[in-house]
């Protein structure tokens, strides 16, 4: 069995591949031109480069392919047409590329906050690559990791530990206390590669998540404890927390909208999993 990885240069992409490769299946990678961190895959992975943006520069590699998990995407930007561009166009360009190539299995790596009740520019072009996904004559999967913590990933999650750590006072909107499920990189990866190999999955949506939910203030209280600090938390009022935000990109800086950057603060994420432990054996550990 031969699988495609859209964006499987990166972090997560990466020990994609090496969990595909220990289950014995062929691993093919896509990664954008001149991309170093291919250097870092595995020497059986396939390479081909291309931008998911451009349906020409992808297509020859989805000849031969029995599979696709489709990872590429950017998480972070200020312009909202970065996010329909990347994350809602290069789905359809991907979904197109099975299509044409007569693949029929894929796997989309959507987000939790596609379940936000105000959703974000990310959040909206993540749904709309559900969309697009659903709307296909694939075998299609679904998924929707929450926060990522641990081996280098988890943008989010490090932009928040490189807040709470900075100063010896930090501020919270809302004192910090959304609920969130965050999930180790480790078991996301053996979730992914379940719900992309296993027939039961198809046409389902799965959350993967981690076993423990906690408030954004008990993870900040977690993170200073793993360093060795006593920094104090301030609660922030949400007016005032929307007018720093929107003055200075204070989580994520000059990567991240004001809008995004407060989002992970005000909403819950906080999923179940019973049918991905149900269909998947997924066993997820504590994250701290």
């Amino acid at each position: 069995m031969r699988v495609l990885v859209t964006g499987g240069a990166g972090v997560v992409g990466k020990a994609l591949c090496r969990e595909l490769l220990s289950r014995g299946v062929c691993a093919r990678v896509i990664t954008l031109p001149g991309d170093p961190l291919a250097k870092s895959l595995p020497p059986q992975v396939e390479v081909f480069y291309g931008d998911v943006t451009d349906y020409n520069s992808i297509r020859p590699a989805f000849d031969g392919v029995d599979s696709v998990f489709h990872l590429a995407a950017i998480l972070l930007s200020t312009k909202t047409e970065a996010f329909e561009r990347v994350n809602a166009g290069g789905t359809r360009n991907v979904v197109s590329a099975c299509q044409d190539a007569g693949v029929r299995r894929m796997l989309y790596v959507s987000s939790i906050s596609v379940t936000y009740p105000v959703l974000t520019p990310y959040g909206a072009s993540k749904l709309m690559g559900e969309s697009i996904v659903k709307d296909s004559d694939l075998d299609w999967t679904i998924v929707r990791p929450t926060l990522v913590i641990g081996d280098g990933g988890g943008v989010e999650f490090n932009m928040f530990a490189r807040y709470v750590k900075r100063f010896p006072v930090y501020f919270l909107p809302g004192g910090g206390k959304a609920l969130k499920r965050p999930v180790r990189s480790v078991d996301l990866v053996t979730g992914i590669a379940s719900a992309g190999l296993s027939p039961l999955a198809v046409g389902k949506t799965y959350a993967l998540a981690g076993p423990d939910v906690m408030t954004m203030a008990q993870m900040a209280s977690f993170i200073l404890s793993n360093a060795g600090l006593k920094h104090k938390m301030i609660p922030l009022p949400w007016w005032i927390a929307k007018r720093a935000a929107r003055l200075k990109n204070w989580i994520g800086g000059q990567r991240v909208s004001a809008e995004q950057a407060l989002a992970g603060f005000l909403y819950d994420a906080a999923p179940e999993i019973g049918n991905a432990y149900s269909d998947l054996d997924y066993s997820p550990k504590s994250t701290f």
